[in-house]
């Protein structure tokens, strides 16, 4: 097992990389890498900077403060936002792994949970494209007394919100490695028929959601369709983890938990 500041290295560099690789796509291939948030960022930014009002900017409807965050990128260089973005991505995995060393989980078992927050495909490429949904979840990581229930109220929120878009599902993937020591679900079949299921139905849902945005067709019966697919995968999965969920009081030990499990058996 890979020591926690290796994993760190290893994980900054996969996000400078397709950071670079962003900027590459972004000029040479017809679906863009980086997020049409983010244009509406640096615009904000740029007007604040000429010093006007970033609400002059249409559609940017965030605090004045992330387009002062932006600011570097109209002076030194247009990633600046995403490398601010990924940086807080990274600090995350810190918080993750502090709340798991106050809680007493074994360092392979806290080293497995960070790994599933710095290398999980959605939330490294959800900053290195330019989305901020990183920085709420900085701020959101390190002050929740009840993960799992948070993680529960944010899963449901997500699945169930008559808007859907990719960046969502990083809200509850900070949590996720918050709950994963105080599961018992075995990886070999459950976990990873969850993992398929969830995978297979975003995917598919993805998949319709391109033919229509980026070509023009007219797919809505088989978006809807996959809409309710996508819903049924992770209602499957919430109640699979609920069912499989050990309680435990905030900062209460694993030990001390595991204890408490054998007793009442």
């Amino acid at each position: 097992m890979m020591e926690f500041r290796t994993l760190v290295v290893v994980s900054a560099v996969l996000r400078v990389v397709l950071i670079v690789y962003g900027e590459w796509q972004d000029t040479h291939m017809e679906v863009r890498y980086t997020d049409i948030d983010y244009m509406v960022f640096s615009d904000a930014a740029s007007l604040m900077a000429s010093g006007k009002s970033p609400f002059e900017r249409s559609t940017y409807r965030y605090s004045p403060l992330l387009a002062f965050l932006l600011l570097p990128n109209s002076i030194l260089n247009r990633s600046w936002g995403k490398f601010i973005f990924s940086a807080a991505d990274l600090l995350v995995g810190l918080f993750i792994r502090t709340i798991l060393k106050l809680r007493g989980v074994p360092e392979n078992l806290s080293m497995i949970s960070v790994m599933a927050w710095l290398f999980n495909p959605f939330t490294f490429t959800i900053g290195t494209r330019g989305n901020c949904e990183p920085i709420l979840v900085l701020i959101l990581s390190f002050a929740q007394d009840l993960p799992f229930c948070c993680f529960v109220q944010t899963v449901a929120f997500v699945a169930f919100n008559k808007v859907m878009t990719a960046q969502y599902f990083v809200w509850f993937f900070c949590l996720l490695p918050l709950s994963l020591a105080w599961s018992n679900m075995k990886l070999k079949w459950k976990g990873l028929s969850c993992i398929a299921l969830w995978v297979g139905g975003q995917l598919h849902w993805l998949w319709w959601g391109y033919m229509h945005e980026f070509k023009g067709r007219n797919v809505f019966l088989q978006l809807w369709v996959a809409g309710i697919i996508f819903l049924s995968a992770n209602t499957y999965v919430l109640v699979s983890l609920i069912n499989h969920h050990r309680c435990s009081p905030v900062f209460t030990q694993l030990e001390k938990i595991s204890k408490g499990a054998k007793k009442l058996k």
